[in-house]
């Protein structure tokens, strides 16, 4: 009750008017003190006529100071050096005042003795500041009384360091202790920041293994605003060795000229431990491809297609045509995109169709209705065990959906075609793989057609964080039940990027590309899928084989170890983005691709086994693995033999 009725009261201000009074008062009182010093406190000495006219000239000057420069107007509980700084030009603007009238009136009654004007600047200022500080320093103690400390480190001792210190201890809803601040500098080692001792890390660590610091009460935030990506990652993995989730904050620019506030302090979460810096492209080219042109997007609904749609959005297209067979997400992302352009001035014209990309009349009625400029390709079926037992599907939509697309795109003329891939389509173990390898190849066909003007481009890349199918959500969703977490094996590994990234890198292939390009780029170092099942653990606060069980389920229908990009010196060529290359991929004959689709087409009701050794025989490098179609690879090997 006591602490629900002190909250009530201390969320109302004083009103200023009355925290003016109270200036004026204790300038009225340190004015006299003054005077007292002076004449050492001797009554005979001071002459009561002249005290009472200089007081008069101290409360109206001070007043007019005060109110000139707002001195009374701050929230005394939160008093900082900058009201201390406007108290003291208030203060030394009127001793100013005082003994420029004094000067003026010689003897007059206004006149004050310039050592009292002296001593009472001093006073004066030191009580106002004092009284301050004191009322800040109550509100404090008493609010602590009411809720526990939250102990805190913070990870870089520099300005925005000082700046989330200061946002912590002035919090209005939680009370917080900042323990140490630890850096790097080892000249700062050892020193004190702001009342803060500083320790470095090797320190930090071994007062978490003394319990000298409580590692499960003590939250650790890094406050950098220049930390590479990477730097961030090694930090983050190294605290999470010890069972230490790191928190940080978002840039100041993000921010959008907001205050660092306790709101904005985040756990660092597993797109922070991708452990590659970001790949930054170019936005200008983009805009001036797109800008006031009508661009096509199919698997729109999808992770991919739908941030491929948002980040359009920027670039001001004069149409946007999303397509996708899923009803449901369409409409999601319908409402998302409604959501987003309430803030966006110029916003295109916009079309949600619900279709499927394998069926020619619906796709020819699209593309005739509203002939686009640009067809971002991003409709697949991409879930590879699934796929292995529906290598119809996948070859049905993967092949002939893509060459559906392509067909209509150089009917139309469309200026830019952007597929897609996979770096599943490089060395294929998988039909899912295999009919993106056959969908690419195709597509790069078209550049050599006869009459053809329009630029095929594919896209190749790793997964995706947080999309659809990938690892990431799946591995959330089995910690948030509790668990095991199923790996399918300890050595396997994937490239990771995220979605903005990857949306990102289709744009710009987009734009800077001449036709018949399979771009891949550099994605760093692969991550191995159980250390990062571990990662995701920690970050959620579990102790692994306590809390939570990783199980190895085996390799699955497809599947292999690793996946491949093509991204050595000598199978790629350099681009102007030292991140992007070109993969050294021959480029097929329209005749004969478009002769071998036809030939596939008619086996697509013959059966999965006829269908896979075509596909093999159009692939020659897919080779199945962990698969049922294993039994092909062996047959046609006896065949050469």
């Amino acid at each position: 009750m006591i602490e629900s009725i002190f909250k009530k009261y201390t969320n109302k201000f004083v009103s200023k008017w009355l925290v003016l009074a109270a200036d004026l008062v204790i300038s009225m009182f340190c004015f006299t003190l003054a005077y007292l010093l002076r004449y050492e406190f001797s009554l005979n000495q001071v002459s009561i006529d002249f005290f009472k006219y200089n007081l008069l000239l101290v409360i109206a000057v001070r007043i007019i100071c005060f109110v000139f420069y707002q001195s009374y107007t701050g929230i005394i509980r939160h008093t900082s050096f900058d009201d201390a700084y406007i108290l003291f030009k208030g203060i030394i603007t009127s001793a100013i005042l005082f003994s420029a009238i004094t000067f003026i009136t010689k003897t007059g009654k206004f006149s004050i003795p310039y050592s009292i004007i002296l001593i009472d600047a001093f006073i004066s200022l030191f009580a106002l500041i004092t009284v301050r500080l004191l009322v800040k320093i109550v509100y404090e103690e008493m609010t602590a009384g009411f809720s526990p400390s939250k102990a805190v480190v913070i990870y870089g001792s520099g300005d925005v360091g000082l700046s989330l210190k200061n946002t912590l201890q002035n919090s209005k809803k939680d009370r917080f202790e900042v323990l140490y601040f630890i850096d790097d500098n080892y000249s700062k080692i050892g020193k004190s920041v702001a009342g803060v001792k500083v320790i470095s890390r090797s320190e930090f660590f071994k007062k978490i293994e003394t319990n000298e610091i409580n590692q499960e009460k003590t939250d650790v935030v890094l406050a950098f605003q220049s930390l590479t990506p990477s730097k961030k990652a090694a930090l983050a993995n190294e605290f999470l060795e010890h069972n230490i989730v790191l928190k940080s904050i978002p840039k100041i620019s993000d921010l959008m000229n907001q205050e660092i506030n306790v709101k904005t302090i985040k756990q660092v979460n597993i797109e922070d431990l991708l452990e590659r810096d970001p790949i930054n492209l170019n936005n200008d080219n983009i805009k001036s491809a797109v800008q006031d042109r009508t661009v096509m997007v199919t698997g729109a609904a999808g992770s991919i297609g739908s941030e491929i749609a948002r980040q359009l959005l920027a670039y001001q297209p004069h149409k946007l045509i999303l397509i996708d067979q899923a009803e449901s997400a369409l409409y999601d992302l319908e409402t998302d995109i409604v959501r987003m352009s309430k803030g966006i001035s110029a916003l295109p014209e916009i079309h949600f169709e619900v279709a499927n990309i394998t069926n020619y009349y619906v796709m020819h009625s699209l593309f005739e209705k509203f002939k686009p400029s640009y067809v971002f390709h991003a409709a697949a079926y991409k879930h590879v065990p699934l796929m292995e037992k529906n290598p119809y599907r996948a070859i049905k939509t993967n092949v002939f959906g893509t060459k559906l697309l392509a067909d209509l795109a150089s009917e139309f003329n469309v200026k830019r075609f952007v597929m897609v891939s996979t770096d599943k389509a490089v060395n294929p173990t998988n039909v899912m793989g295999a009919s993106k390898r056959l969908a690419e190849m195709y597509v790069q066909s078209l550049g050599s057609k006869i009459g053809n003007s329009t630029d095929f481009i594919t896209t190749r890349f790793g997964n995706v964080l947080d999309s659809n199918g990938s690892v990431v959500p799946l591995f959330k969703r089995q910690i948030a039940m509790g668990g095991p977490i199923t790996v399918t094996h300890k050595d396997i590994n994937r490239y990771f990027m995220t979605i903005p990234e990857a949306c990102q890198l289709v744009l710009e292939a987009g734009t800077v590309g001449n036709g018949q390009e399979v771009y891949v780029f550099d994605m760093g170092t692969p991550v191995m899928i159980y250390d990062l099942a571990v990662k995701m653990v920690r970050l959620a606060g579990l102790e692994l084989g306590k809390d939570i069980e990783i199980h190895i389920t085996g390799l699955r229908p497809g599947e292999k170890l690793y996946e491949e990009l093509l991204a050595s010196e000598e199978n790629t060529i350099k681009t102007y983005h030292p991140k992007i290359m070109i993969a050294k991929v021959k480029a097929e004959k329209h005749d004969r691709m478009q002769s071998e689709l036809e030939k596939l087409s008619l086996l697509l009701e013959e059966g999965d086994d006829v269908l896979v050794t075509k596909l093999k025989e159009l692939v020659p490098e897919y080779v199945s693995n962990n698969s049922i179609f294993e039994k092909l690879d062996t047959k046609n090997i006896e065949i050469e033999k």
